[in-house]
């Protein structure tokens, strides 16, 4: 009984965990304003990414200036956190980071 109260345990936290999915765009990096990472398409639609991973941080200092009007292409993460007011909200991180030529 044990075994079988274990199994189904499992199987429900497997259920339950979120998915995460990966996006890819290519785009200009705009700069950083308030630890926020803005990049903007060809079609002038504006990306802003609240947090980078480490890997993707190591390759490229956005901190600097000298990425700034340089084409990325982005892979991102979309995750979803709560406010102060139970509201979901989503948020957008960078794990990966290829300058296009």
């Amino acid at each position: 009984m044990k075994t079988v109260f274990i199994i189904f345990t499992l199987l429900a936290a497997l259920v339950n965990e979120p998915e995460t999915q990966e996006f890819i765009i290519e785009a200009a990096y705009v700069g950083i304003e308030e630890g926020v990472y803005t990049f903007i398409d060809d079609d002038e639609l504006e990306y802003e990414f609240s947090d980078i991973d480490v890997k993707a941080s190591k390759k490229y200092n956005l901190d600097s200036e000298k990425f700034v009007g340089k084409k990325f292409e982005i892979t991102y993460w979309m995750d979803t956190e709560i406010d102060e007011n139970d509201e979901e909200y989503d948020i957008y991180i960078i794990v990966n980071l290829d300058l296009v030529n």
